[in-house]
């Protein structure tokens, strides 16, 4: 079983228990494919594979034969022009005293000279063979019957009128296929041990009285052959047989003796004898590696492509199996083509081939249980994958759980892939202390195991790596972990409740402020957060709720023409309470659905009080995703704005970009609903999410409105400068105005507005203030820029 031990991308060290794990699983793969295959062998399953392979080294080390060989060969032209068959021996004198006449050293028949035939004939033979140098005559034994019950054996001999001529044996042992693969050197016959026709012709007696296998690279259609009827009738040139060493025989079909062989198939069997000659003239008799080395090979084999780890299957396996293939294909050749030794690689072959096709099931089988084992957007081990670690840890284990504090703030302003970044540098640095794998089991939330005794030592060692930013791809960004821990000494043992009370206990070190926290019990945090929502109902009803607005300069005539609304909860007992810790939480119940009718009821109404005061101003209302999302949104905004008689073009809604790309195509059906009813809408915390101006073309807006994380550093970096300069100006060109939040002094403010920007907003300019505020700070902004005048 894969698991989250075995990840090491992202800096994570592998639990011990998972390296044993893998070392047992590949030392059960090496044993199951060795095993096999030594058994296969055993058995003779891979013969045919190991005869193909034979034939197909020979075809491509092909060799040419030296040409001391020739075969005289009685074929079917032979038969034709004499005409009567057998032939009186008188033919075989002629041939015999041509050949020697011509030259030829020596002279071995692969015929038949064991019983007597015509007297005239036999003893101008047997004169012929007393003239001339020695010649070989063949001698073999054979089955006296076909009927397998039948064992005894006749024993075939040159007849004693050819006395003086020496013999050879010309048995041929084809194998169960009907194959011959092997040549003997020499034969016992009648109890005495006969060397071959091949052996007396080559003169070479190194294999004694052991068979070996004729080179089968040797083109056999490249041995000399002379008809016999032209050597006869002195039709053959003497530099043809000069020096060479002759084989007669027969090739003719209607005369049988045909044996089929590796590489060129039926062949006569004076070829056979001709090869056998040649191989043993050229010292390329081959011989075979055996058992032995094969079995060796095997378990070698097996150990290289079972001992490559999991951790190093995509980058060493690919290569190592390519080696390995090549070495088995290539090394017999190269053995071959120098030595004659022949390697019996076929057991390797298959070997190879099984561990690589294993291997690669297992790994695949392993990568997708481990895929359900990782968190898709880091690839760190995730909180199934600490579960099942924790099944098999020891009772004393504790289970710490770090969050990652202003989670959502961070995601909304670096986007999803810095924020993978982040949370992966977490781990890596968490990793330097605790030297274990570590999960992420929650968005924001990081986890690992550690020995009772080390676990509060190491989180606060854990917390103080923190101190230093995070570096992203789009800069460095501050972080701070709240740390719970729970173990099994607290009481529970099982995985789940384990994971539970660490993640609960992050809360109470939050709300201590301390670097961690043990769980204990009931988080009264956790209690506070399910009774604030009910709180919140009673704060919009009783007026602890407010709206605030902050005001925007309008930076071509130097009016405060619009406010953006936000919401602030004074609390009659915790005093003042910040949107980032109960809005997160409405957002969450559902309650932000209330809170958004509640604000966009005070905003129309006292858009109204402006607007018949002579001094209207535009006002900005945040909604959320969950609002985006909701069939019956538009209709709750109408219906607020009818119910108060505003305008509705006094009003602007403000959607952030995840709200918009988290549901697109619901997300453009709202906005085009609300802005044919006259609203006025914005792109709120341009930047930080994953939108382009291409994107937002389509979007059926009148406003953007630049994230502060870009705005506040225009003076001094040079990319912020860019990137807001070149939005402002498309924007333009796409006929939308600008708003620049998160502007903190003046000199920000001077150059937004040289870059054309439309709108400004920040300290510098004015903080959230009452409705009474903002009309004051309006009016005099209007006096100051009529005492100018």
């Amino acid at each position: 079983m894969a698991s989250a031990g075995e990840c090491n991308a992202h800096g994570q060290v592998p639990d011990p228990r998972h390296k044993r794990r893998d070392r047992l699983e590949r030392l059960a793969c090496v044993c199951l494919v060795a095993a096999a295959t030594i058994a296969l062998q055993l058995l003779g399953t891979f013969q045919p594979l190991e005869h193909w392979l034979t034939a197909s080294r020979a075809q491509l080390l092909d060799r040419a034969p030296t040409g001391q060989v020739a075969i005289v060969e009685i074929d079917a032209r032979s038969l034709k022009e004499i005409s009567t068959w057998p032939w009186s021996r008188r033919y075989h004198a002629q041939a015999l005293e041509r050949l020697y006449a011509a030259g030829a050293e020596l002279v071995a028949f692969d015929v038949d000279f064991s019983s007597p035939s015509e007297a005239a004939g036999d003893r101008a033979f047997a004169t012929a063979l007393k003239g001339g140098p020695a010649t070989i005559l063949p001698i073999f034994q054979q089955r006296a019957s076909d009927d397998p019950s039948q064992q005894s054996v006749v024993r075939s001999r040159p007849a004693a009128v050819f006395s003086s001529a020496w013999v050879g044996g010309v048995n041929i042992f084809p194998g169960p296929d009907g194959v011959v693969r092997d040549y003997p050197a020499a034969t016992m016959i009648g109890g005495r041990i006969q060397p071959s026709l091949a052996t007396l012709v080559a003169e070479n007696d190194d294999f004694g009285d052991r068979a070996f296998e004729p080179d089968w690279a040797i083109d056999v259609g490249r041995i000399p052959r002379l008809s016999f009827v032209d050597v006869v009738k002195g039709r053959v040139p003497a530099r043809a047989i000069a020096g060479k060493r002759i084989i007669v025989g027969a090739t003719a079909i209607e005369l049988g003796d045909r044996y089929t062989i590796p590489r060129f198939g039926t062949v006569p069997g004076v070829v056979i004898q001709a090869l056998a000659a040649e191989s043993l003239l050229q010292h390329r008799a081959i011989t075979r590696t055996g058992a032995l080395p094969t079995l060796f090979g095997v378990v070698l084999v097996a150990l290289i492509l079972g001992g490559i780890a999991h951790r190093r299957f995509a980058r060493t396996f690919p290569l190592a199996a390519i080696a390995v293939l090549a070495v088995l294909g290539a090394a017999p050749i190269a053995a071959e083509s120098r030595f004659p030794l022949a390697l019996n690689s076929a057991a390797m072959l298959f070997c190879a081939i099984a561990c690589i096709a294993l291997r690669v099931i297992i790994e695949v089988r392993r990568r997708v249980r481990l895929s359900a084992l990782l968190d898709g957007e880091t690839g760190l081990p995730n909180r199934r994958a600490l579960e099942q670690d924790l099944t098999g840890m020891g009772p004393q284990r504790v289970v710490a759980a770090a969050a990652i504090d202003r989670f959502e703030a961070i995601r909304d302003t670096v986007g999803s892939e810095s924020l993978a970044e982040i949370v992966r540098e977490a781990a890596a640095r968490i990793t330097t202390i605790v030297d274990r794998a570590v999960y992420r089991i929650a968005p924001d939330t990081l986890a690992w195991t550690e020995s009772a005794d080390r676990a509060e030592r190491s989180s606060k060692a854990v917390a103080d790596l923190f101190r230093e930013p995070v570096q992203t791809g789009g800069g460095a960004v501050d972080i701070a972990l709240s740390i719970g821990l729970n173990g099994s000494i607290g009481g529970a043992t099982l995985p789940q409740p384990l994971i539970e009370r660490a993640m609960a206990a992050t809360t109470g070190a939050r709300a201590l402020g301390e670097s961690f926290a043990w769980y204990e019990g009931s988080d009264p945090a956790a209690r506070r957060q399910l009774s604030m929502m009910g709180e919140l109902r009673r704060g919009l009803a009783g007026g602890d709720v407010v709206v605030l607005y902050q005001p925007q300069l309008d930076l071509r005539h130097g009016t405060i023409s619009h406010a953006e609304a936000l919401v602030r909860w004074r609390h009659p007992v915790d005093g003042l309470i910040g949107p980032d810790q109960f809005i997160p939480l409405a957002e969450s119940t559902g309650v932000v659905r209330e809170l958004t009718d509640f604000v966009l009821s005070r905003v129309a109404e006292d858009s109204v009080r402006l607007t018949r005061g002579g001094a209207p101003i535009r006002f900005a209302v945040n909604v959320s995703a969950a609002d985006i999302g909701s069939p019956a949104f538009v209709d709750h905004v109408v219906e607020a704005i009818a119910a108060s008689g505003a305008d509705p073009r006094n009003l602007t809604l403000e959607i952030t970009e995840s709200a918009i790309i988290n549901s697109p195509e619901t997300a453009v059906g709202t906005l085009t609903a609300l802005r044919d009813r006259g609203l006025q809408l914005s792109v709120d915390d341009y930047g930080t999410g994953q939108s382009t101006l291409s994107y937002v073309k389509r979007l059926p807006v009148h406003e953007l409105k630049i994230d502060k994380c870009f705005v506040t550093s225009i003076c001094d970096s040079e990319s912020d400068l860019i990137m807001v300069r070149s939005t402002i100006n498309l924007a333009h060109e796409l006929g939308l105005r600008v708003v620049a939040e998160g502007v903190e002094d003046e000199r920000t403010l001077q150059l937004l507005r040289s870059l054309g920007c439309d709108l400004a907003q920040g300290y510098v300019i004015g903080k959230p203030m009452s409705l009474d505020e903002l009309c004051g700070l309006a009016d005099a902004t209007e006096s100051g820029l009529r005492a100018v005048a």
